[in-house]
């Protein structure tokens, strides 16, 4: 690598000349599954990688034009000493030329708007504490974790309304399998917006469409919220989402402050309330 310091944001004119490392292919690959994420989450998944080597496979990657670090990520919020990063499609090919990238996402990464970024974000976080958690779990594995495809219309009182999680995944034990939806919302849809979007939830249910398209016979919906107060809010109004008007325990929500990256197991525990009633619930949750 050149001597002089390097900018964040502006590659090095001269190409580092390294080669590609074992612990640089688990780079990549991870941002293959995830699409975005920060020096932090990629710390957490590889414990056993230094902070500091870490640190230079990224700049290394990022320098050599293997990965991006999107600029968007600082339009909402302060720099950090976490860098946010995703795949650079040109170098990628040629790592991962027996595949083909998750939904093209390395053609989107750049035009990516910052909102959504902190969107993907919220989502990529969520998965990297579950994946964290289920490591200490003997006998529960992480399946199917899914966030394309998942469209799908249901019709209600006239109308289609669409069927857009944020995600789709399995926990799975040596009895049981566990299928939930996950909507990461960052409080800008109205309350009555997320209300229909939950009504849209049950009459799929209603109508088999989670068997038609997933082919799954019962399913949750998992919703992860910014704070306390945003969460609360959603149970209250999604209390009138399904038939009785009663709370449905399909819908759990968790504030995102329940969990993190230090303590993981945090997110398997009684977090999750439904909009029936207080009752905590943990995951999974054979009620």
């Amino acid at each position: 690598m050149p001597k002089h310091k390097l900018k964040k944001f502006e590659r090095s004119k001269e190409a580092p000349n390294f080669r590609i490392t074992e612990t640089d292919l688990k780079i990549l690959q991870d941002l293959a599954d995830y699409r975005f994420l920060d020096t932090k989450q990629l710390l957490a998944l590889h414990s056993q990688v230094s902070e500091r080597t870490m640190q230079r496979r990224l700049q290394l990657l990022y320098h050599a034009k293997f990965l991006e670090r999107p600029v968007q990520q600082f339009s909402y919020f302060q720099p950090s000493n976490y860098i946010i990063y995703s795949l650079c499609k040109k170098r990628t090919k040629l790592v991962f030329s027996d595949r083909r990238i998750e939904n093209n996402w390395t053609e989107k990464n750049n035009r990516i708007k910052p909102f959504f970024l902190l969107h993907s974000m919220m989502i990529s976080n969520f998965r990297v504490v579950l994946n964290l958690a289920l490591k200490e779990i003997e006998g529960l594995k992480l399946t199917n974790w899914r966030e394309d495809g998942l469209l799908d219309r249901v019709q209600l009182d006239g109308k289609r309304l669409p069927i857009a999680p944020d995600g789709f995944f399995s926990l799975e034990s040596e009895t049981h399998y566990f299928h939930y939806f996950l909507e990461a919302d960052r409080s800008t849809m109205t309350l009555d917006r997320f209300l229909n979007k939950a009504k849209a939830y049950w009459q799929w249910w209603k109508v088999g469409g989670h068997e038609r398209k997933f082919k799954i016979n019962h399913f949750r919906v998992l919703t992860i919220t910014l704070s306390e107060d945003r969460k609360n809010n959603l149970r209250k109004i999604t209390k009138n989402a399904d038939s009785r008007q009663v709370g449905s325990e399909m819908f759990l929500f968790a504030c995102e402050k329940s969990y993190d990256l230090e303590k993981p197991e945090q997110i398997m525990k009684d977090i999750w309330q439904s909009p029936k009633d207080e009752v905590w619930h943990h995951l999974p949750d054979r009620k």
